[in-house]
């Protein structure tokens, strides 16, 4: 009886932790980080990605985000790619960005779920809302005391940036802060990564799946994939807040909870970054 009243409880308890992963999976969460940065006045920054919407529901939980974004009042949002899973997603797509908005603008890179969703109708969504969508380019933003240059790459999956061509007339850091979006944490392994204050980027949902950094790494190596979707520097390093000499890297936990796999104790975020005078 003792014996069996063990396998009870060791039953009871595994199945618990197992659905404790799931409920996890969906407790959306605002993340909430300060850095140091070559700023006269602090910058408020809200990062999302990963949005993944193919449906209604999706693109309520996408809109939900971004609204919840808005009322942390950031300065800036910043969108690092892969808003739709699938072609089904795009008519939802501009009706998640409606109304989104921020003093200094809304800017955005694109993921690889958006080239094979459709590249240009992405675009065009992302466009009709207002955002600013940065391809192989850089963009400098001056208002007031405040002054920055944001740069954007193209998908990595799709194609290597002229660096040298991207980072023309970018301001030399540390006297002037520069910010790079890039969907795919791989831009970090960049000979530019040291001209960017500060890299954002999606692309891991922090996994998807919990586990051990070395049981990702294990999986790529024996399997050629895990529940990362490749990228070097992103399997090592699947989330979070990350230091590269003199360069911030930020990888977002994504704000999606899952299309043909759901998150297990990985939870979906918006982040809020705030650069702060050094």
């Amino acid at each position: 009886m003792r014996t069996r009243r063990w396998g009870y409880a060791v039953g009871l308890t595994g199945l618990m932790v197992l659905l404790g992963g799931f409920a996890v999976g969906r407790w959306t969460r605002v993340r909430y980080v300060s850095l140091p940065a070559p700023v006269q006045e602090p910058i408020r920054l809200a990062v999302l990605g990963d949005f993944h919407i193919v449906d209604e529901a999706s693109m309520r939980h996408a809109r939900a985000c971004l609204q919840r974004a808005m009322e942390e009042n950031p300065d800036m949002i910043l969108l690092v790619g892969d808003y739709v899973h699938s072609p089904s997603g795009l008519p939802y797509l501009q009706c998640a960005l409606q109304g989104v908005r921020a003093p200094l603008g809304v800017y955005a890179v694109l993921g690889n779920h958006d080239h094979w969703s459709g590249k240009d109708a992405v675009v065009d969504a992302l466009q009709a809302a207002g955002v600013r969508v940065l391809i192989d380019e850089n963009l400098s933003v001056r208002i007031g005391a405040i002054a920055l240059t944001l740069v954007g790459i193209y998908d990595l999956w799709f194609r290597k940036p002229d660096w040298a061509a991207v980072f023309a007339g970018v301001p030399r850091q540390p006297r002037h802060p520069v910010i790079l979006l890039s969907h795919n944490p791989d831009a970090v392994l960049s000979p530019y990564r040291d001209r960017a204050t500060l890299i954002v980027a999606g692309h891991t949902h922090a996994g998807q799946v919990w586990a051990p950094t070395t049981a990702h790494r294990a999986m790529q190596k024996l399997f050629g994939r895990s529940f990362i979707p490749k990228t070097r520097y992103g399997t090592s390093h699947p989330y979070g807040l990350h230091r590269e000499d003199e360069t911030w890297v930020y990888i977002t936990s994504g704000v999606t909870r899952g299309r043909s796999v759901p998150r297990w104790y990985t939870r979906p975020e918006l982040s809020i970054i705030e650069l702060t005078p050094k």
